[in-house]
């Protein structure tokens, strides 16, 4: 039989993680943009909600995750690219 073709379920989590992988290039492409003071004014907001959620450890990862992002990010960005005078 060919049952591998007509499976709801792997097509749901294929379409599950082009999903997750559309947002994630999109949320990391956002904190990449941003400055420092829009990310941080977000970050406690995620923080706050996070907390009244309950999912203080998702706000977490999130935050300190993006915050990693772009602090490396930063410095391979001013390192490719030094300002001529």
């Amino acid at each position: 039989m060919n049952s591998t073709n007509n499976n709801p379920v792997l097509d749901f989590a294929k379409n599950l993680a082009d999903t997750l992988v559309y947002a994630g290039r999109h949320a990391l492409d956002w904190v990449l943009q941003a400055s420092w003071k829009k990310l941080l004014l977000t970050s406690l907001l995620t923080l706050i909600t996070g907390g009244i959620l309950h999912l203080s450890s998702l706000a977490n990862g999130l935050v300190f995750g993006a915050i990693i992002a772009k602090l490396f990010a930063d410095k391979d960005k001013t390192a490719s690219n030094p300002q001529t005078e």
